[in-house]
């Protein structure tokens, strides 16, 4: 697809032997999820009897270890795992959908105490004094739940490459869910929409909140999925605050943005930045305050800021492929590319966490 000279869409983690049928599912994992789920109307009418709550949202596609390489500035998982870690204990990140995470035994040689790279990344930030969990701990849908190989079906609400983490001090589970996307490509057979409903533990409101990566080679599934999506999200939210992230693999100048982001504002849940189409600077900014917000959320690997950002119009907003949507009467509070570069130089310092770069959004809910 034509891209301004500061983006071009990363390919995806490796395939899985285990071919998996689309479906929607819902786990109850505790006991307040086997209620009647809560109707549109009566969610409205709690969420405005509660006090606010602030949640840090984030998305970050963390580079499948399975492209573990060391040319250039890229390191391997092992190394850059540290990063990762940082950047989102740093932030305060309340709840987290990542991208690429190896999810089968094809790579724990290159882990470092995780038998999956979701499981490990989870072990990094708890070793570092957080306390966040996996929404669903098994690889994969199968009677063994972390061995894809000769798979026997059995739901367990795996989503591949695509999981979600979150705070335990800060939130609750209450349910959760995946599909498989009805279409896929050959090379990227695999791809998900995860979903939970979550808790504040402070306010006792809840939230949905998605993660997704959409197919990078074909433009055609890429927009089937993208629309499965809403759907699916408009089904399974019962009235509920949206929070959706994800790498959609699109950015603001690619045709697609044209008709896919009004989509999302129609669907009840537009983005945190009210990007449109072929517009930038952006109008109506909807976040309150923006940091790095003219950053790209893909760095091409490498240290210049200049590759990958509007170093000369720090007024406009980055065209990124990585995206922050959420239901349009909430505010948000706050915005940033996360990245950690020397102004002086515009070089970024340290170990690239990943060939994305981590954002995230401050999302007030009611």
């Amino acid at each position: 697809m034509p891209t301004p000279r500061n983006l071009l869409p990363r390919l995806l983690a490796p395939a899985v032997a285990c071919a998996l049928a689309a479906t929607v599912t819902s786990g109850v994992v505790t006991p307040a999820s086997a209620s009647a789920p809560v109707q549109p109307q009566a969610a409205r009418a709690a969420a405005a009897q509660r006090s606010p709550v602030d949640i840090n949202a984030a998305s970050f596609n963390i580079q499948s270890a399975g492209h573990d390489r060391t040319s250039g500035v890229q390191r391997p998982w092992r190394q850059r795992r540290s990063t990762v870690v940082r950047q989102i204990l740093s932030n305060r990140t309340d709840v987290l959908g990542i991208q690429e995470a190896v999810y089968t035994s094809s790579f724990t040689g290159r882990l470092v105490n995780g038998r999956t790279q979701y499981l490990d990344l989870r072990n990094g930030l708890n070793g570092r004094g957080g306390r966040y969990a996996v929404t669903v701990n098994a690889a994969v849908n199968c009677v063994r739940a972390y061995v894809a190989t000769n798979c026997r079906r059995r739901d367990r609400n795996a989503s591949a490459a695509e999981r979600i983490l979150y705070n335990e001090r800060t939130l609750a589970l209450v349910r959760t869910g995946a599909l498989k996307y009805s279409r896929q490509t050959a090379r990227t057979p695999n791809m998900y929409l995860a979903w939970a409903v979550l808790r504040s533990r402070a306010t006792g409101a809840r939230f949905l909140f998605t993660t997704t990566h959409l197919d990078p080679s074909s433009r055609a599934v890429r927009r089937s999925q993208w629309r499965q999506m809403i759907r699916t999200v408009r089904r399974v939210d019962h009235g509920l605050p949206v929070v959706s992230v994800g790498d959609f693999n699109t950015h603001k100048v690619d045709s697609m943005a044209r008709t896919m982001l009004p989509a999302m504002h129609s669907a009840g849940f537009g983005d945190v930045l009210n990007q449109q189409y072929r517009v930038n600077p952006t109008l109506n900014v909807r976040a309150r305050t923006r940091v790095n917000g003219w950053l790209n959320t893909y760095n091409h690997l490498t240290r210049r800021v200049a590759t990958f950002g509007y170093e000369d119009r720090r007024g406009n907003t980055g065209n990124g492929i990585d995206w922050i949507f959420a239901s349009n009467r909430l505010a948000v509070m706050e915005y940033e590319v996360v990245c950690n570069f020397d102004p002086s130089s515009l070089r970024v310092r340290g170990t690239l966490p990943s060939d994305h770069n981590m954002i995230r959004a401050r999302i007030r809910l009611r």
